[in-house]
């Protein structure tokens, strides 16, 4: 073999071992370059699903706070409606006489008078009493009570031998009529000149007519009901 011809192979053989060992060299330096990326793209993917997931909590959070400020918008709607029904009720049940009332108002007193000459006076009727109410609700009573039982409007009156029914409970003399309202204004009412109480004192009747400052009256005990009246069904 030529001299040329060996260094030739001597070179070759020298190349492919120098390739081969960089190739072998090569291939940790690339695995250790490539790792990182792959590691980079896996977290830029996590990354991207969590900002994802983040997106979606949030849109959740956002119809969850929608429907609770609905949930409160409703709950505030209702309560202010069944607040309204029970004043409603409360201010009905009080027309009606129905709950026990506190406040001022006046003390009338009717009873027969003193025996004069020895003629006996008139002894007080049915017509008295209810003229007396009557008075009182004109002059602006909120709440009367005839011997401790309430009254309303619809309250009647009748003559006994020894007494007054009242609704339907019995009265006798004396009658005390307690009223709550305005007490000056309920006392001048009843003291006008000329008026129903002067009326009764004319004819020999004892009345007589005090201001409290507070009066308490016991709720109605009737039955409250209509035999004939019914609610309209249109305008």
């Amino acid at each position: 073999m030529r001299a040329w011809q060996v260094s030739l192979t001597v070179i070759l053989v020298i190349t492919g071992f120098l390739a081969v060992s960089q190739w072998r060299a090569g291939r940790p330096l690339r695995a250790q370059v490539e790792l990182p990326t792959q590691r980079v793209e896996q977290l830029a993917t996590l990354l991207k699903q969590q900002e994802e997931a983040r997106r979606a909590l949030e849109a959740e959070i956002r119809q969850l706070r929608e429907r609770v400020a609905a949930y409160q918008r409703a709950v505030g709607e209702g309560r202010g409606a069944a607040e309204t029904m029970v004043q409603e009720l409360a201010q009905l049940r009080l027309l009606l006489g129905m709950t026990p009332v506190e406040g001022p108002g006046v003390v009338v007193r009717l009873q027969r008078g003193q025996m004069l000459r020895g003629i006996l006076p008139l002894q007080a009727r049915a017509s008295d009493l209810a003229g007396l109410v009557n008075e009182l609700w004109s002059a602006g009573a909120e709440a009367v009570a005839v011997k401790g039982v309430r009254v309303l409007a619809t309250t009647g009156f009748r003559d006994l031998d020894d007494g007054v029914v009242v609704g339907e409970w019995t009265a006798r003399p004396p009658f005390v009529i307690s009223a709550i309202g305005e007490p000056l204004t309920l006392e001048t009412a009843l003291n006008l000149r000329g008026g129903f109480v002067e009326g009764l004192r004319s004819i020999g009747l004892l009345v007589t007519v005090e201001r409290r400052d507070r009066l308490r009256l016991p709720a109605y005990q009737g039955i409250l009901q209509h035999r004939y009246a019914r609610p309209t069904k249109g305008p």
